[in-house]
């Protein structure tokens, strides 16, 4: 029987979300995350030749990077570009100065940057929430500022990939 033929059903709408980077800081504010990929993973299979025939066994699991898109606004609030350069810079990143060398971006910097979590909360149309994805010590993989485009006009979007270790799923279904 398919979901809509029962009037109970509810199904998950892609844009009753809420958005969480770290515990409880708002480094970058929900309504200006205009998509996120839910995580994903991969499971690596192994062949092996047993007399006649070809087997696969499971091997690592790899949880796949997502992909974020946010807006760019010009308020202090809304000005990712602003917020993701500093969360660069929190990571270990310098340019080269007079009084400083270069430094390299590390891990723990740059998970920390970030929050040490990441947490997309789906709701229903009540604003309930369904379950939630957590994403451990989150890191950006990459970053593309957006391009400016005298042809159109729309608002610049900023994508993000990225790299996390695992995912934690809640579900609040009852």
């Amino acid at each position: 029987m398919a979901f809509w033929s029962n009037p109970n059903a509810q199904p998950k709408l892609s844009f009753k979300y809420l958005a969480s980077f770290g515990f409880g800081q708002d480094i970058i504010r929900t309504y200006t995350l205009r998509s996120f990929q839910r995580p994903s993973f991969s499971i690596a299979t192994s062949e092996y030749v047993w007399l006649n025939d070809v087997n696969f066994k499971p091997g690592v699991l790899t949880w796949n990077p997502i992909e974020i898109t946010l807006t760019d606004g010009e308020g202090r609030e809304e000005n990712n570009a602003e917020k993701l350069y500093d969360l660069l810079n929190r990571s270990g990143y310098q340019t080269n100065t007079v009084n400083q060398p270069r430094s390299t971006i590390e891990k723990g910097k740059s998970s920390t940057a970030l929050g040490g979590q990441m947490i997309f909360t789906q709701i229903d149309s009540d604003s309930i929430p369904v379950e939630e994805w957590i994403l451990i010590n989150p890191f950006m993989e990459a970053v593309n500022f957006g391009q400016n485009n005298y042809g159109a006009e729309e608002i610049i979007t900023i994508s993000m990939t990225v790299r996390y270790d695992y995912a934690q799923y809640n579900s609040f279904s009852f």
